[in-house]
């Protein structure tokens, strides 16, 4: 890719893991113009440091996260019972739930640098996303660097979000089968989907394919056949905000 040539109007989409961050451009018409990606998670690509953008949107992927009802004054307690003490955490909400979810310790520097910043975890950006899908039963889910999170809706309602450490893809298709058995959803009557590199919708689709008669790949990553997974991952929650 050739050297990046900053516009006002550029929107800076950032992925930010434990491990690593992806610094995605976009163009006024949502074009990708360049991406930049960093092994530091912390670390910020010299080539922005005096860049100005229209928008900047930081999304936090994989972190630990807790949900509980809106009715629910504190989340705090709801946090600790899953993950503990000690855990430094920040809190958000949409017309759903609130969220608790862990600050990744590169957040303070990255933000330093970053002006009038969006930011979303992963948990909500897809829960917006498939609840504007027309499926009444739904599971929509990913893996990232031995994570799998998994949304679901049962009935028109949305029911679960959670995270399953993964070391293969038997693990993954134990817990989402799992997900459909603890939901007592009829496999004939449930929509599954998930957002991944074709190499990997192919591996899925082989394992999946005498149990699941729906599976599909999301119709976001479709549009990137060619590229690797984390670089679909990125480019499907860039068009979550774009």
């Amino acid at each position: 890719m050739s050297a990046y040539h900053n516009a006002v109007s550029d929107k800076l989409v950032l992925f930010l893991d434990s491990a690593s961050s992806t610094y995605q451009i976009y163009s006024k018409d949502n074009q990708l113009k360049h991406r930049f990606v960093h092994t530091d998670a912390s670390s910020f690509p010299e080539e922005l440091s005096s860049a100005i953008f229209s928008s900047t949107y930081l999304q936090l992927v994989n972190s630990k996260f807790t949900l509980c009802p809106l009715s629910e004054d504190k989340i705090d307690a709801f946090f600790e019972l899953n993950h503990g003490t000690g855990v430094d955490f920040l809190t958000a909400q949409n017309d759903t739930f609130k969220i608790g979810f862990e600050k990744p310790k590169s957040l303070d520097t990255l933000t330093d640098k970053l002006v009038n910043t969006t930011m979303a975890t992963d948990i909500e950006l897809l829960f917006e996303y498939a609840s504007k899908k027309n499926h009444s039963n739904a599971i929509y889910f990913y893996e990232h660097q031995g994570v799998l999170t998994i949304i679901a809706w049962k009935e028109g309602a949305f029911a679960l979000s959670n995270r399953y450490p993964v070391a293969n893809v038997d693990e993954l298709f134990y817990f989402v089968m799992l997900v459909i058995e603890q939901l007592e959803i009829a496999i004939q009557d449930i929509h599954v989907a998930c957002i991944a590199s074709l190499e990997k919708f192919e591996e899925y689709q082989s394992l999946f394919k005498n149990y699941l008669p729906t599976f599909q790949r999301t119709s976001v990553a479709e549009n990137k056949a060619n590229e690797d997974h984390t670089e679909v991952l990125s480019y499907f929650f860039a068009q979550c905000v774009l």
